[in-house]
């Protein structure tokens, strides 16, 4: 997590020091300087106001940029959205004081931030054996017999093994990946089933077609689900096979009761 945190300020510091900012930026602090060159107080808080918005300007573009895999991108972008549609959802349904409703939220979000830092450690791996493995997975060298010299078998069937074992290594390195990229689907079809489960709640208004049983069982199997993704974001090495698969089943009478 720190050295994500390093990344985002590295990437911070080349928009902010971007020569084209730079010289927007000088241009604006000295065409004020004539203006409030008399008063230094306006004068600074003038340009304290500038650096500001140039931060923010820094800001927002290096948002853009920390993602470099596109599919990771568009993963964490669905993610956002369906978090951003499930707050508005819950907006609309605080004054119906639901029961549940006040942990859910918290659940969602705290999934979400782990997540978010998951889809960033595995963009970088996937970029960096993106670089690194460019052409030479798809085509590994193909190993030919020839003849029946033994020593030139000998050296194929050990050619052999190792193409084996870079394939084996291959996989075990971007399984992580792929765990994560599950980790994020789960993530938002389990939001928007449950975001679809409030609207129809509210809209139905508690009547037989969604009862308030229904509802509470469809928040306990949604709840499951988010602690799964939790723990196996928890438990996720982005080095290594996968030692365990998170199985959600129904809701227990204790998720339920909660």
């Amino acid at each position: 997590m720190d050295e994500l945190r390093k990344q985002d300020l590295k990437l911070w510091a080349e928009e902010f020091f971007a020569p084209s900012r730079l010289f927007i930026g000088i241009i604006i602090g000295i065409g004020v300087y004539p203006i409030f060159h008399q008063n230094l107080i306006s004068l600074g808080l003038t340009w304290g106001v500038l650096l500001f918005v140039l931060s923010m300007m820094a800001l927002s573009a290096s948002v853009e940029r920390r993602f470099k895999d596109r599919r990771m991108r568009a993963l964490w972008k669905g993610c956002e959205e369906r978090l951003a549609r499930f707050e508005e959802a819950l907006k609309r349904m605080r004054k119906d004081q639901v029961a549940d409703l006040q942990e859910m939220p918290q659940t969602i979000r705290g999934v979400s931030k782990g997540l978010y830092f998951a889809l960033r450690r595995a963009d970088q791996i996937s970029v960096e054996v993106a670089e690194s493995e460019k052409g030479l997975y798809d085509s590994p060298p193909v190993t030919a017999n020839h003849g029946h010299d033994p020593q030139s078998k000998e050296l194929y069937r050990i050619a052999d093994k190792n193409i084996a074992e870079y394939r084996q290594q291959f996989q075990a390195v971007m399984s992580g990946v792929r765990r994560t990229e599950a980790q994020a689907a789960v993530f938002m079809t389990t939001v928007d089933t449950l975001r679809m489960k409030m609207i129809g709640y509210r809209l139905v208004n508690k009547s037989p077609a969604l009862s308030s049983q229904d509802f509470l069982e469809a928040m306990a199997e949604a709840r499951a689900q988010l602690q799964s993704i939790d723990t196996a974001l928890d438990e996720l090495d982005l080095s290594h096979y996968p030692k365990t698969i998170s199985v959600v089943d129904g809701p227990s009478e204790d998720n339920i009761r909660a």
